[in-house]
């Protein structure tokens, strides 16, 4: 639930404005913070706005989530009267930034179309930038209160341990079994024919299209981008940083209808049409190709993978060294550790790894390799490698020893919210708060020492 809500409260003003042509909501001031107020829509906005990210449109707890949203309401506030104190001060070039990115993602919801954001808000895209910028502005500025509250917040190993301990034995997390993997790749060239043929087949594309073809058409069946094919090649409403710097520069000096020359860029070759362009956004379509080695570079990369194999089968070699000396992956630098996106960490659990990897390395235990198998990169492109299980943990009740970084960083987390917990009390008590009495049920009372307020 806290997860949620936080999303909830960093974009408050984009998913709930959506509901504010909703007038059976009576408003009402509920709060008073120091010299701000909560109002009965913010609270209620928020609650839509929970239920709009979530999908949970029926909920049983709908009052504890209620009790919940206003605190975090109530904290936001006492944050942002903390930072005017302080003279935390955020740019103009700050929050348009932010609000730039917050639409572009509400756009992106909408299936990339404009109109319909302004049809839901009822009101133009300048508009609503215009009117959100108050609110983006409190966004930051509780963001660097808090960040400056627990910036200097440090966790000792006997903290960790003290932590750890107080957990009863019954309640301590299972953790699944997991495998930490380093990978050499080898990455089969592309031909120069290959490329030249591409961009030739482009070429003759964008010749029927300025002859009067239909673009969308063309996209729909020969583009290789699975995303916006279907689509006819449209991306939606972008803004700039957002797309390859080959592919932004080509697009961004278009005008509505024209067509790019052939642009190259990381994932292949790409013609562009320009759909409509509003300020720094742009609603472009494209093609894409992407260059394919040939059966003899396939095969000439597993064979040098195939010797790899080898060398290490039939030498000391340490498999990070050859990973070093041997990879083309990026990674290699690290040894080829891979790193899991999801956390940001050498640990996978069975369900973050891909089957095809799943399978390689099913049979193997610490400190063995696979054979040579194929994959795709993270570019979309063919190639094979070698795995390698540095660490294959097997599923455990939490401890010390295994699980220290994990149980650090709950820890942590735990530290810093108790810091917070400790500020917001010690604030509050100098600070004038007013609560209507239908809400002084919710327990934050209690927990922040403002019963009877």
């Amino acid at each position: 639930m806290k997860k949620f809500i936080g999303i909830i409260l960093c974009l408050i003003w984009l998913p709930v404005a959506m509901t504010q042509s909703d007038n059976n909501v009576i408003d009402e001031i509920i709060a008073t913070i120091g010299d701000r107020i909560i109002t009965k829509s913010d609270l209620e906005y928020a609650l839509q706005g929970y239920k709009y990210q979530t999908g949970l449109y029926t909920l049983e707890n709908e009052e504890d989530l209620r009790c919940a949203i206003l605190e975090q309401i109530i904290f936001q506030k006492l944050l942002i009267n903390q930072a005017e104190l302080d003279s935390i001060t955020i740019t103009e070039a700050q929050i348009t930034e932010r609000i730039d990115y917050n639409m572009r993602m509400q756009i992106a919801q909408m299936g990339g179309n404009i109109k319909k954001l302004e049809e839901a808000y009822g009101k133009t895209l300048t508009e609503i930038k215009a009117e959100s910028r108050d609110l983006v502005k409190d966004e930051f500025l509780s963001e660097q209160m808090q960040q400056k509250l627990i910036q200097n917040i440090n966790i000792t190993y006997q903290e960790v341990k003290d932590y750890f301990d107080k957990i009863p034995y019954d309640s301590l997390p299972i953790i699944p079994l997991e495998y930490e993997l380093s990978q050499i790749v080898k990455t089969p060239q592309i031909g120069e024919a290959e490329k030249i043929d591409i961009k030739r087949r482009l070429e003759e594309i964008r010749t029927r299209v300025l002859r009067g073809e239909n673009f969308k058409t063309f996209a729909r069946m020969y583009s290789e981008d699975p995303g916006s094919a279907p689509k006819g090649g449209e991306l939606g409403f972008v803004g700039r940083g957002e797309l390859f710097t080959e592919f932004e520069l080509a697009a961004f000096s278009l005008k509505p209808g024209e067509i790019s020359p052939v642009v190259e860029t990381q994932a292949g070759f790409h013609i562009i049409q320009m759909i409509e362009r509003r300020g720094e956004q742009i609603n472009v379509a494209h093609i894409l190709i992407k260059p394919k080695p040939s059966a003899e570079e396939m095969m000439r990369s597993k064979n040098y993978l195939d010797s790899i194999y080898q060398i290490l089968k039939t030498t000391d070699m340490p498999f990070d060294s050859a990973a070093k000396l041997y990879s083309d992956d990026p990674g290699k630098i690290s040894g080829g550790m891979l790193v899991n996106p999801i956390t940001a960490s050498y640990a996978f659990t069975e369900d973050q790894l891909d089957k095809s990897v799943l399978y390689a390395i099913n049979n193997l235990i610490k400190g063995e390799f696979s054979q040579v198998v194929p994959m795709i990169t993270d570019e979309g492109n063919q190639a094979y490698r070698i795995l390698y299980i540095k660490e294959k943990r097997t599923a455990h009740k939490a401890n010390m020893i295994d699980d220290y970084e994990k149980i650090k960083n709950v820890a942590m987390e735990n530290k810093k919210q108790e810091a917070l917990l400790k500020w917001t009390k010690n604030k509050i008590k100098y600070t004038h708060v007013k609560i209507k009495p239908q809400y002084q049920n919710c327990d934050f009372f209690e927990k922040f020492g403002i019963v009877g307020k």
